[in-house]
């Protein structure tokens, strides 16, 4: 499942930056170009970057979906979604579930349901 345009209007935002608020009000601006993937873990979600630790938000998954831009991001599984820049590979398993392979060495599941759908917007990427 592509990550689906949560605003209103759907006009679809080129902004490449993520504003995340840590402790309070204090406001932290990421670029979502370093961002390689988001895992989700009960209510808060784990943000692995290419160039800086990985931080935990107090958020869900599906509330960070809806401020990530939607080109570039897909959903791999219930709990997690990678940026379709740092996949390396995907790998098919014999269970019919999948890998994903990302570029910094992490490797994520595929669920069994959106193996297809997985693969083919990769190969079309």
């Amino acid at each position: 499942m592509l990550i689906p345009d949560s605003s209103s209007s759907g006009s679809v935002s080129a902004d490449p930056v993520l504003q995340l608020y840590f402790r309070g009000s204090r406001q932290h601006l990421f670029q979502t170009s370093d961002l390689v993937c988001l895992q989700g873990d009960g209510n808060y979600t784990w943000l692995h970057w290419r160039n800086r630790p990985s931080i935990i938000m107090p958020k869900t998954l599906k509330q960070l979906t809806g401020i990530l831009p939607i080109a570039g991001f897909v959903r791999v599984h219930r709990n997690s979604i990678v940026n379709c820049q740092y996949v390396a590979s995907l790998e098919k398993l014999k269970s019919g579930s999948g890998a994903i392979h990302l570029l910094n060495g992490m490797v994520l599941p595929v669920s069994r349901r959106r193996w297809e759908e997985i693969s083919e917007f990769l190969s079309n990427a």
